[in-house]
């Protein structure tokens, strides 16, 4: 389920297009929705596209691989078929799937991987509880607000990564805005708030490891 989270997560922030990056026509009659100004998914510069149309997704799917040539790689999921392609320093992520009432979603993400090696073993400037995993960190700006997310996990219960996490979240002058929004021994969703910031904060134990979620949002 974790995976299957973070791979939506990583595809529905979006941002628009910068002019060196590769660009794939949409559909014709397509409606092409960008949000965001700079995404970054654990460091490395990320660009995205939501498109919707009214064609099949079989269609859809021709016509994206039509756009990427014969040298791509395809996956079919549950719900959707991924297609891929690496070119020069870019490698490119088609996520297709029916949204019902007849219209199709393709969300089209470029990663830049030149920067990938820069990347790697960055500081996170954040105190994590211990022996914490990180499984993403996605990074957004969209009009001066600055928005973070954290995936991570670990073996500490939900009462210790809610102590660990609150108090760095305190030091960063946000505090508990209220009860929580879900409270029991296998969940915990908090919300934060401080001056022009404010954060949620989702534990969720499950199988000896607690999964954690924080979203962070600072205002200009």
């Amino acid at each position: 389920m974790i995976r299957t989270f973070l791979f939506s997560v990583c595809l529905l922030l979006v941002a628009p297009w910068a002019a060196a990056w590769p660009q794939l026509p949409a559909p014709s009659n397509a409606r092409v929705e960008s949000v965001g100004e700079q995404l970054r998914l654990n460091g490395i510069p990320m660009r995205t596209q939501r498109v919707l149309t009214a064609r099949q997704p079989e269609e859809v799917a021709r016509h994206y691989r039509n756009a990427l040539g014969p040298r791509h790689a395809s996956d079919h999921l549950p719900d959707r078929l991924i297609l891929s392609q690496g070119r020069e320093e870019y490698f490119i992520t088609i996520s297709i799937r029916p949204l019902g009432a007849g219209v199709t979603e393709a969300l089209v993400s470029v990663v830049d991987a030149r920067e990938a090696g820069q990347a790697a073993g960055r500081p996170l400037n954040i105190r994590l509880p211990p022996d914490s995993a990180v499984l993403s960190d996605m990074e957004s700006v969209d009009g001066g607000k600055r928005s973070r997310q954290l995936v991570l996990n670990n073996a500490h219960a939900i009462p210790a990564n809610l102590g660990a996490l609150s108090r760095e979240l305190a030091a960063r002058g946000m505090r508990p805005d209220g009860p929580p929004l879900r409270q029991s021994a296998a969940e915990h969703v908090q919300i934060y708030k401080g001056d022009r910031r404010e954060a949620q904060l989702t534990l969720v134990r499950r199988a000896g490891e607690t999964n954690i979620v924080l979203t962070t949002i600072e205002m200009p």
